[in-house]
């Protein structure tokens, strides 16, 4: 290969990862704007969002899950699928030990059909998980409605 092309084997897989690599970063790594580094046109500031994990998701990593389907595990009932319709965060959390990940907590509220029979059940320990994110076995809340039904609340602290 090399008397060929001049390129080793190690050189072609080099390529061959760095190719890989960048195909794996999301499309706003690859903009340019003529503006200020960090800074659309517009001017409002470019806040990149990684991929949420649950152990240090943030509210803004949670935002873009809106609305789609997580699935829930219980024992009695098999999986369940609840659509995650809310996403809170307190604007600062000063009782938060620094050493922690995680500098906020964060309230993830789910809603559904399925969500009335989790409600049915006691709160407790259920595993819940989403293709994107992975799964936790976390402790999921019953949140009544004032209108009647509920809701179910995920805090991550």
């Amino acid at each position: 290969m090399t008397e060929r092309t001049g390129w080793t084997r190690r050189m072609v897989l080099a390529a061959k990862a760095a190719l890989t690599g960048a195909l794996a970063l999301p499309v706003p790594a690859f903009a340019r704007s003529n503006a200020e580094p960090g800074v659309p046109a517009t001017g409002a500031a470019i806040a990149p969002v990684a991929p949420a994990r649950w152990e240090t998701a943030t509210a803004d990593e949670l935002r873009p899950y809106l609305g789609q389907r997580f699935r829930v595990s219980t024992r009695t009932h098999g999986s369940l699928a609840l659509r995650l319709v809310d996403v809170a965060s307190p604007d600062r959390d000063p009782a938060r030990p620094g050493l922690l990940k995680r500098r906020l907590s964060v309230s993830a509220i789910f809603d559904g059909p399925d969500a009335q029979v989790l409600a049915g059940l006691e709160d407790g320990i259920h595993r819940l998980s989403h293709p994107r994110i992975g799964q936790i076995d976390a402790f999921l809340k019953t949140l009544p409605r004032r209108s009647g039904g509920s809701m179910i609340e995920l805090v991550l602290n």
